[in-house]
This record gives C-alpha cells, structure tokens and sequence, in this order.
C-alpha cells in the first residue's frame, strides 16, 4: 500500500485533467473578447451613421420621432448579428444630438463559467445644423519636393502624394453620403493655375482693363493677343492682383479692373552676350534701345508690334519716345512722319502708311521665337511667355473623389514658393463667390477647413543687374514694385518680409471668414517658417511640424482624424 500512495506516474494526466478547464476558459474567453470589441466597433460605425441620418431633420421633429428614427437606422446599418440591444437612448439638446446604446455580445466560452454575455456601451454626439464640410488642400509643388530628404525613403512630392490620398481615402470613408465632404486642390508654387481655357471667364481680365494688364508692356495691349501671335498657348497662370486684393477675396467685377485676374505674361528677357544665355527665358530677338533696362525688356515691338507703340509707354516721355522714332527713321527732325522705312519688318512705317492702332494685332508682324534651351540643370521649364508655370492646376470642390484623387496624383514639383498666392486661393475655392462657385454659403452648417503645407520659406529671388530688379513671380519684377511693402530701394530682406505679411495677411483674411485653418511645415526647421506657419494656423495645435517626410501620412491623419471630429465627436 505504500508504494501505491508514492507512485507519482499518473500525476501529470491528473494535473493536465486540472488546468484543461482553466486553459479553454483563458483560450475562449479571448475569442469572446474579440468578439466583444468587434461588437463595439460595429455598435459604433452603426450609432454614428443612426446620428448623421437624422440630423438632417433633426431642428424639426420632436425628440421622441428622432430617437424612433435613429434606432431603426441604427438596428438597419448592424444589420443580423448577435448583438444585442438593452437600451438605446437619445437626447435632444440645443442644436446636437446625443445618443448612447447599451447591448451585449452573446459569449461562446466564457459562458462555461457562467458569463454568457459582454456587454457593449457606445456614446456620439453630432451637430444637428451642420450638413457639410469642405475642404481646400492647399500644397506646395515648388522644385525642392522633388527632392528626396536625407535618410528618407522618397521623394517628398511622392511623400505628399501618397499622404494626400489616404486622406482622401478617410474622408471618403467618414463620408456616408458624397454630398457631406467635399475637397478642392490648390497646388502652388511661384504662381498659381486657374486652369487653361478659361480666357472667357467674367473673372478673367480678357479685354486688359486692369491697371496691372500693361505691365512691362503697354496699357491697352492684351497679353492674349499676344500669346496667340507668338503661337503659344496660355496655360492657366495668373498674376497676383493689386494689393489688397492680391490676398482677399474681393468680387471680381468688370467695373472695377483692379479684382480681375490677368494672365501671367512672362517677358522676354535679354539676349545672351557670349556662347552661352545669361537668363533663363530669351524667347526672341530684343530690338533697339529705349534707354532703360526695364523698357528694354518690355518692350513690344520685339513681339511684332509696330515702332510708334512706344509713344503708348507710360514710363517713356513724349520727348523720348520722339527721339527713339526720328533716330529709326520713322519720324522726320520735326516729329512728321517719313515713309523713308515704311513697309520695313517688325511694322515699321505703319504709323506713317495708313494710320493702324499699333495694339491692333492686324498691324504685327512675325517674329521668330528662339527654341528651348538649358540654363542651369535645375531649369527646365518651356522658355516663353509662361515660363515657369508648371504647376497643376486647380481642383475646384467636388465630392467626385476620383478626379481629386488624378489632381493629387498629377502633381508636378518645380518653380519656387510663393504662400500667400497658394492660401489666396484656397479661401477663393471655399468662397460662395466667383471665381469658383462650388462652395456654399458661409454659415453655421457648413465647416470650411484649409491644409496648407510647404516645405520652404517664401522666397523671390532679389537679382542685382537684372532689369526687373528680381526673378519673375506672380508679383512681375520687384521694379514692377507690385508687391505690397516693396518700394524705392529694397534688399532681400525686405522682400521676404513683405512676402510673410503678405501671406499672414491672406491668412487673416481667410480666418476671418470662419475657416479653419491646419498648416504643416515639412522637412524643414527654422525659426521663420514655424512662426508664420504657427501664426497662420487657426491655433498653436492645428500647425504640425513634419521633419520626417516619410511619416507625412500621419500628419494628414491627424488632420483628417480632427476633421472627422469637426462633423462627428464620439
């Protein structure tokens, strides 16, 4: 008998026999919590879309209608699972609506130790008149995204792409109906692209009424004229309009010039001097002096107008524009006309021939247009009168999520940045008013959001020895002076504040109307663009500092996470 009781053999069939039940319970019971949190996830999706349902007629029925409404939806959208329903409760307050849901998830182990169900409790919340968000995406597509940052994966364009999409991939998910999200695209870089063939739009300066349509050319000479002597195309850029304009949303209205949009007409710049260009844009042959650097550069008769236009330049005197013409032979000592050198190139002699209207394109004659050629490795833009517009155009608001999708994934990295113009327009796409007219009326029901990102400062570049004074950006030259801040003599400094202002001013303005603004600064670290970006936020927390480039999707989760929360807070 006692080497039975100290036989240990069957021991461990015993101990097994002891903890299987303990085991099968810890096993199952982790199946039934998974089921548990898929109930709840469930639960929620099904209470959220119950709440955005009825919110719509929410201001007119009467609390008890509303939460009949919401839980036929909710029970519709769960569809037949076993969750099940204890409570369902639904409270009307003020202009939101709250709804709470207590249930359970039926368990299949645990009920072995007598727990036969989890129970399930989900809560949301949602604004009653709110029906609608739209958002601008305001992006930079200057030529430092197509670079791809030290220790990174990729390029930063492509970063930006492939974050940009998720985005709108959440947001198409969050939105239950199309019409209840909308997204615009505002790419912008050293200007921005309204999108060629709209020379017909009542916003655009078609017939060059506004003071700035002249610029480094003639008032009265239409830059359309002569984009299409010169056999090119415009390809949607536009110039920034006079301040203040420049950054608000002012109506464009052809009784006042100054709001309408004029074509970006970039001027030939100066023949090269040896074997090799000494710009990047010398597009055709430049033509004698006038005496000035800046009328030199403008000046029209190398584009094929006849010599007496230059007594139509503002900044030439009578008595200089008379020398120019008795020294070509058009004009005898006494300022009467000459045929001496009627019938000649370049429309000389019309002046004295028959008396044409030099703007008058019937009077131009050919020119040659230079071919493309390379400057530096970094330029490689189309030389000519769009030089430098590059960038996609803008996506005007829509909820077709497809054609957002080919805008983001057409975005194309070159030229230099420019804020103010990319945040200008960003308010004009989410405006009720022209230019774009997708977007509703300003109001409680309507949430208007603006992601701005860049990854640079402002920036135009001062040039000493150019006769613009600078490079040429949606401002023209800085000797144009049409950037607000910039006169008299200026240095680079004095450019890139005036820039800022401009861009803090676009903001302001922006803000003003009610939209929220999130901006993100992407790969870059300097005290400058965090306090303008940080300033042009609606808050210090909607400005988000990306220093990876790889990691930018979760950054537009972030955002795209906070504008779910703007429609639906759980």
């Amino acid at each position: 008998m006692r080497k039975f009781f100290s036989n240990k053999r069957g021991n461990v069939a015993m101990i097994f026999a002891l903890c299987l039940l303990p085991l099968v319970v810890l096993m199952g019971g982790a199946v039934d919590m998974s089921r548990q949190r898929g109930g709840e996830g469930r639960a929620q999706d099904a209470l959220d879309a119950a709440l955005l349902a009825v919110a719509k007629m929410g201001m007119d029925r009467p609390e008890a209608q509303l939460k009949q409404d919401a839980l036929k939806w909710f029970k519709a959208h769960m569809g037949d699972t076993t969750f099940n329903i204890d409570n369902f409760t639904l409270i009307k307050e003020g202009e939101k609506l709250r709804a709470t849901v207590n249930g359970s998830v039926d368990t299949v182990f645990l009920g072995i130790i007598g727990i036969n169900d989890l129970g399930v409790v989900r809560k949301a919340e949602v604004q009653m008149g709110l029906t609608k968000i739209e958002l601008a995406m305001v992006l930079d597509t200057t030529g430092s995204m197509a670079k791809t940052p030290s220790g990174q994966s990729k390029t930063k364009i492509k970063s930006l792409e492939d974050a940009a999409l998720k985005m709108v991939t959440m947001l198409d998910g969050l939105s239950k109906d199309d019409s209840m999200i909308e997204i615009g695209v505002v790419p912008f870089a050293t200007y921005v692209n309204v999108g060629e063939g709209r020379e017909g739009a009542n916003w655009i300066d078609s017939e060059a009424k506004s003071p700035m349509h002249g610029d480094n050319l003639v008032d009265g000479l239409n830059r359309f004229d002569l984009y299409k002597h010169m056999g090119f195309e415009w390809k949607g850029c536009v110039a920034a309009r006079p301040a203040p304009h420049d950054v608000e949303d002012t109506r464009p209205r052809v009784s006042k010039p100054e709001t309408l949009f004029v074509p970006v007409f970039h001027p030939d710049e100066p023949d090269k001097s040896g074997w090799y260009e000494d710009y990047p844009n010398n597009y055709v042959d430049d033509v004698k002096s006038l005496g000035d650097d800046l009328l030199d550069i403008g000046n029209p008769v190398k584009y094929g107008l006849p010599w007496d236009v230059i007594s139509l330049i503002d900044d030439l005197s009578t008595a200089d524009a008379t020398k120019v013409l008795i020294s070509l032979g058009l004009l005898n000592a006494d300022g009467s006309c000459t045929d001496a050198l009627i019938d000649i190139n370049l429309g000389g002699g019309q002046e004295c021939n028959n008396g044409g209207n030099p703007l008058n394109p019937n009077t131009w004659s050919p020119v040659t247009i230079h071919k493309d050629y390379d400057y530096y490795s970094d330029v490689d833009t189309t030389i000519g009168p769009g030089f430098s517009c590059e960038m996609t155009a803008i996506r005007p608001l829509t909820s077709n999520y497809d054609s957002v999708r080919s805008t983001i994934k057409s975005l194309n990295p070159s030229g230099s940045t420019n804020i103010s113009e990319g945040v200008a327009w960003g308010h004009r796409v989410l405006s009720p008013g022209a230019p774009f007219k997708q977007g509703d009326k300003y109001s409680t029901s309507v949430m208007k959001v603006m992601v701005v990102l860049s990854d640079g400062n402002n920036m135009i570049k001062k040039r000493d020895g150019h006769p613009g004074g600078s490079d040429f950006s949606a401002y023209g030259y800085m000797n144009n002076y049409r950037l607000e801040g910039v006169s008299g003599w200026y240095d680079q400094d004095e450019i890139l504040d005036a820039m800022d202002n401009r861009t803090a001013k676009a903001c302001e303005e922006a803000k003003k109307n009610g939209i929220r603004i999130f901006t993100i600064r992407l790969a870059l670290e300097d005290e400058r663009s965090e306090d303008l970006l940080t300033a042009c936020a609606s808050s210090p927390d909607d400005f988000i500092d990306v220093r990876d480039s790889d990691k930018l999707d979760e950054a537009f989760k972030e955002i795209a996470d906070r504008i779910s929360m703007l429609y639906l807070s759980h």
